[in-house]
């Protein structure tokens, strides 16, 4: 019904308005070149290649030898209708990733005194002997023209939109992060496609085009990778698509399409609305929203003389514990050494008004695996630069807690079982080493000149990416350890879960398939709960403890525990089945009558456009 749909509004706009141009050939790969041609009720008509507004007289067709963003205007009879169509073409080019294409008048991007991408003609250095005052350092907007290719090589969405430098100290890159933005005022107020694989969101406000910042000599997926390995515990990142990028028919390379964090991301991922929520950066900047509700957590915290149990009960109704638990351990494990700067809470009244976290720019993780970070934040008296006190502040404060504190000890332990186990974090690497090495650019003389001396050889690429590897192998060595010496000082042991049936829940956190096996620490009560499969029913544990949640406080160095189930006897409900066959007879019914009308629907418009046609020739 859609396709008939598209059809018969086709036909209706033909005979009503008479304004319909075709293109012979759809945005899209090609192999060799290609010949386009347009018709159409129209004049005449002018194109562009170069991203300015068309202004070249179309003749019969444009051959295309190389990749293209055209722009046609055409013109119809009377006047001159401001109708834009826009094509991207791209050539003999092998890639299994989305396309981004976009049209853009060069003196945007390239005029010293209009050009975002360049350092203009009022730029000075400062102190630090770094250019200030340049284009690419100013909030800027510029319009273009955007195409997104998908996979299956159709358009995803062909829109108008407006485009900004993105960052902050990386623009001074030769390669520059750019945000995408959907208005009104251009046509579309929304980007309207399921671009990230990992979250079924599909209208997107705004959108950066990310070269992975701190990480750009690197691996080009350190975040991606960060964002991977969080993407089931609860905690808000920025979800991610690898893309090829062209602009005006020249290929730039690859780059991470990425969620925008601001209150449209918040919309869009939680549903909360714009005049409700808040985002506040590092220690008390406001992003988006009011800075009160956070201020006011802050300065009760800062009051707080100590964290008994009736001031942690409070401290929740500010601040929820396991997502900040989460994004601790993972700051703490990944060793980022840019976090205080990318600190962002948000939260919503019309929510529940508590403050969770965002992981926001770990391009700067992975770094030394004996680096004792747990140490730095737990110390009210050492700190670095990248680890002021005070963004450690609500971590050591919450710590005088003991329910706290072993929350804490036990989310680590989990966590290093499972989401940032040595081997989940070697599989994803693995799995995005298989996505990006391939599409890499590895011959210069199809890039931007502009970045012909950036691309790393495959070699330092390879290095880069065995780091992660390495890290992975390393960190617990040093990390667990540390929990030892600093909060779990009875040391530590393996906990086996046998069984072939079921699964479990450690600590509150999702299910996991039996058998499982990972190491905690000693006399930490650790809270474990039987999940039952379907068919199945839970018994008891193996040493005889009927409870479906058991409270582990173990001191020996292996612990071995099992669940045990019964199978349940399944029922069949004859009559439910008879309800769904019935239902479904009547559906079809519903759907053939529904064609019938389409198919009605779309002759009557054929006839209509007969008559119209037979009125023109009679006229002429």
């Amino acid at each position: 019904m859609r396709y008939l749909s598209l059809l018969l509004s086709l036909v209706i706009s033909t005979i009503f308005f008479g304004q319909v141009v075709e293109v012979s050939h759809s945005s899209g790969k090609y192999d060799g070149s290609i010949s386009v041609e347009i018709a159409g009720d129209f004049t005449k008509a002018y194109f562009s290649i170069d991203g300015s507004k068309p202004s070249r007289r179309f003749s019969k067709s444009i051959e295309i030898s190389k990749s293209t963003f055209l722009q046609i205007i055409p013109v119809f009879a009377g006047d001159s209708i401001d109708t834009l169509i826009s094509r991207t073409y791209i050539l003999n080019f092998e890639t299994k990733l989305p396309i981004l294409s976009i049209g853009v008048d060069e003196d945007y991007f390239w005029d010293k005194d209009k050009g975002i991408y360049v350092l203009g003609a009022n730029v000075y250095k400062d102190t630090l002997g770094h250019w200030s005052n340049a284009n690419y350092q100013k909030k800027w907007e510029r319009p273009i023209h955007i195409i997104y290719l998908d996979t299956n090589n159709q358009e995803g969405f062909n829109q108008k939109c407006g485009i900004k430098i993105f960052g902050e100290s990386t623009r001074r890159l030769p390669d520059k992060s750019m945000k995408i933005i959907a208005r009104s005022d251009y046509g579309t107020s929304r980007f309207q496609h399921r671009i990230f694989p990992q979250k079924d969101i599909s209208a997107f406000k705004q959108l950066v085009i990310r070269t992975s910042g701190n990480d750009y000599k690197g691996s080009r997926f350190k975040d991606v990778l960060n964002a991977y390995l969080v993407r089931n515990i609860g905690l808000d990142y920025m979800a991610y698509q690898p893309i090829q990028l062209f602009i005006n028919g020249q290929y730039w390379g690859l780059y991470n399409l990425r969620e925008k964090v601001n209150e449209h991301y918040l919309f869009e991922n939680h549903g909360a609305k714009r005049d409700s929520s808040s985002i506040i950066m590092g220690r008390w900047v406001r992003q988006h929203g009011s800075s009160s509700d956070y201020m006011k957590m802050y300065n009760w915290f800062m009051r707080l003389d100590t964290m008994d149990n009736e001031a942690y009960e409070k401290a929740k109704t500010f601040l929820d514990i396991r997502n900040y638990i989460n994004y601790r351990v993972f700051q703490i494990y990944l060793n980022n050494t840019d976090s205080r700067g990318n600190i962002r809470y948000w939260n919503a009244k019309d929510l529940d008004g508590k403050f969770r976290m965002i992981l926001y720019d770990t391009d700067l993780s992975f770094g030394k695996a004996s680096r004792k970070y747990l140490e730095k934040c737990l110390s009210s008296k050492r700190t670095d630069w990248f680890n002021p006190k005070w963004s450690t502040f609500y971590l050591r404060k919450l710590m005088q807690n003991e329910a706290f504190k072993n929350d804490f000890i036990n989310q680590m332990a989990h966590l290093m079982n499972t989401a940032i186990h040595r081997d989940t974090i070697i599989a994803a690497v693995d799995k995005l080493e298989g996505i990006y090495k391939d599409e890499l650019p590895r011959d210069g003389k199809l890039l931007a000149s502009h970045l012909k001396r950036v691309p790393l050889s495959e070699e330092e690429w390879l290095d880069k990416v065995a780091h992660f590897r390495m890290y992975a192998k390393l960190r617990h060595r040093h990390l667990r350890p540390e929990m030892v010496k600093l909060l779990a000082p009875k040391g530590m042991y393996t906990l086996k879960m046998a069984g072939d049936t079921g699964s479990i829940v450690v600590n509150e956190n999702y299910p996991i398939k039996l058998p499982f096996e990972g190491i905690y620490y000693k006399d930490i009560p650790l809270p474990i709960k039987a999940v039952e499969n379907e068919g199945w029913q839970f018994i008891k544990w193996s040493d005889g403890d009927t409870s479906q949640v058991k409270l582990i406080h173990n001191l020996e160095d292996t612990l071995l525990v099992q669940p045990m189930y019964e199978r349940i006897e399944s029922e069949v409900v004859i009559e439910s089945s008879i309800e769904n066959v019935e239902k479904e007879s009547t559906n079809n019914a519903g759907n053939e009558w529904m064609l019938l009308i389409g198919y009605a629907l779309l002759v009557l418009g054929f006839l209509l456009l007969l008559v119209y046609v037979a009125l023109k020739i009679t006229k002429r």
